[in-house]
Order: C-alpha cells, then sequence, then structure tokens
C-alpha cells in the first residue's frame, strides 16, 4: 500500500511540471511520468467506481 501512495503522490507532483522541461529530461524520465500518471488515472476511476460516484 505505501508503494501505491509513494507512487500517486509522484505522479500528482508530475501534474506541476512544464513540458518544455520534461522533453529535455531524456526518454526515462518521460517514461516514468507517463506510466505514474497512468497508475494515477486508474487509482482515480477505480476510487470512483468503489464510492459509486
Amino acid at each position: 500500500m505505501a508503494t501505491l501512495l509513494t507512487v500517486v503522490s509522484m505522479a500528482a507532483l508530475g501534474l506541476g511540471v512544464g513540458v518544455r522541461s520534461l522533453g529535455n529530461a531524456g526518454p526515462k524520465v518521460i517514461t516514468t511520468v507517463v506510466l505514474s500518471l497512468i497508475v494515477l488515472g486508474r487509482v482515480s476511476l477505480i476510487a470512483i467506481w468503489i464510492s459509486g460516484a
């Protein structure tokens, strides 16, 4: 559970990063950010589904 919360926190922090600075960071960082955002999106959808909203 702690790992999941860490990934969600990292993804949330990544939402405030500029796209240009991300492009300069390289492919490994871009891959990590994209995967983190996918995880954040899935966790959000699961939370909505569980809450019944």
